[in-house]
């Protein structure tokens, strides 16, 4: 299996021998499904612009200050786009600092700065922009729930979730990923979108967390994505050896038993019309029994 595209925003990039001299990825596209256009920078400028293929290796590169490319000069474009924009964000550099900090540590001077920073990721996020909050995150984040991350949860929740999956799997903040469990109803297709991306790249622990989470959320009388949740279930046990299933029928039987007083294998007969499935519930129920 293939392994997950590196995010390279942060990275360093050593231009010799002598690991002195660098320059940062501060911008990232995508370009095809397995090459990427970059923007390697000195301090706050554009240096050089870059083709990196999706596991790191560099296939071409030049100085922007000896020679232009249609690719380089959109780079170029978009990036000082998202600059100009950024300018209307009213976060300081002291502010980018506070949000490095846990939330219980934060000075947080600017009383605002929460709002401003999950604007910026709703921004982001809508436009799919490469993120300098994230990039400060990978590059000097010390805490794993700083402001940053905090207010990318909550903008995570409040953007469009197909939009939200493909900039947390730009950024490979894929822990993140299950926090969209909770937009299923709405978002059907997430199930197969999420599990196919994940489990091409055998990454079960996500997909199981995002199914737990997902079974929170369901109407308890969507018959059609129950049974779609339960099959993913059965696929990830026929390929892993797992207990996914069992668990995910365990949490659905707890809200059935709170929510509708119904006896559980009564709402199972309503819910599972595909045979195949059927069968593999009750061999489920079997062993959990005995």
């Amino acid at each position: 299996m293939s392994s997950l595209t590196p995010c390279l925003l942060g990275k360093k990039v050593f231009m010799d021998g002598t690991n002195q001299r660098y320059y940062v990825v501060k911008y990232e596209e995508h370009s095809g499904k397995k090459k990427k256009n970059v923007l390697l920078f000195d301090q706050d400028a554009p240096v050089i612009f870059a083709v990196i293929n999706h596991d790191g290796k560099f296939l071409d590169s030049f100085y922007l200050s000896n020679k232009t490319t249609e690719d380089s000069a959109q780079a170029l474009e978009r990036y000082k786009q998202i600059v100009e924009r950024k300018k209307r964000h009213k976060v300081t550099q002291d502010d980018l600092r506070d949000s490095l900090k846990s939330v219980d540590d934060a000075k947080m001077k600017n009383e605002h700065i929460k709002k401003h920073l999950i604007d910026e990721h709703l921004e982001d996020i809508k436009h799919l922009w490469p993120s300098r909050l994230l990039t400060l995150q990978i590059t000097e984040g010390k805490s794993e729930n700083s402001l940053i991350i905090d207010a990318l949860r909550i903008a995570v929740d409040e953007a469009n979730p197909v939009k939200s999956f493909q900039f947390l799997t730009l950024h490979r903040f894929d822990s993140l990923i299950p926090i969209l469990g909770k937009h299923i109803e709405s978002q059907p297709q997430l199930i197969d979108e999420i599990s196919n991306y994940y489990l091409s790249h055998d990454h079960k622990d996500i997909v199981e967390e995002f199914l737990y989470e997902a079974v929170k959320h369901i109407p308890m009388q969507e018959q059609a994505l129950i049974e779609k949740l339960l099959q993913t279930a059965k696929r990830m046990d026929h390929i892993y050896y797992s207990n996914v299933l069992r668990h995910v029928l365990g949490k659905f039987f707890n809200r059935v038993k709170k929510e509708t007083g119904e006896a559980p294998k009564d709402w199972l007969k309503e819910m599972i019309q595909d045979r195949t499935l059927k069968h593999s519930i009750v061999k489920e129920l079997k062993k959990k029994t005995g």
